[in-house]
């Protein structure tokens, strides 16, 4: 379901039923040379976003300059680079930059879309008891 509110654009995303359990799940587009689509877990409590690094090899985003870190998570720590300034587009919300971490310590067929940048770029409202992601691009 699509609608435009306070002149600013929204998007209704059901959640996914994924390994037995329902998730925000949204597809987005992440580009550098090339374009790909993945299905990534919008996540509140994920400071980040962490992408396979398979992705960021497809598309042709160039690892050599990025900042090599190692981030802590509830299964320890995993080594990752961040480019910082990446593009990614939510259908029908539009485009926006924003840092990710690269890492082969992920399953390859979702990544994870975390606070910094993404939050900043679009009001993101959780329904759990209807199951329902709420996006609004920010900009107008």
């Amino acid at each position: 379901m699509n609608a435009t509110r306070d002149g600013l654009r929204e998007k209704v995303f059901p959640y996914v039923s994924y390994r037995g359990k329902f998730y925000p799940i949204i597809p987005v587009i992440i580009e550098d040379r090339e374009k790909a689509i993945v299905h990534a877990l919008v996540d509140s409590g994920a400071t980040i976003s962490l992408f396979h690094i398979s992705i960021a090899e497809d598309i042709g985003i160039d690892l050599g300059d990025a900042e090599e870190v190692y981030l802590a998570g509830i299964g320890g720590y995993v080594k990752a680079y961040i480019k910082k300034q990446v593009k990614i587009s939510v259908e029908e919300l539009g485009s926006t930059m924003i840092p990710i971490a690269f890492t082969e310590y992920i399953t390859s067929d979702t990544a994870i879309l975390g606070r910094q940048g993404f939050f900043e770029a679009f009001e993101i409202t959780f329904r759990e008891w209807e199951r329902k992601l709420i996006m609004r691009s920010r900009k107008t």
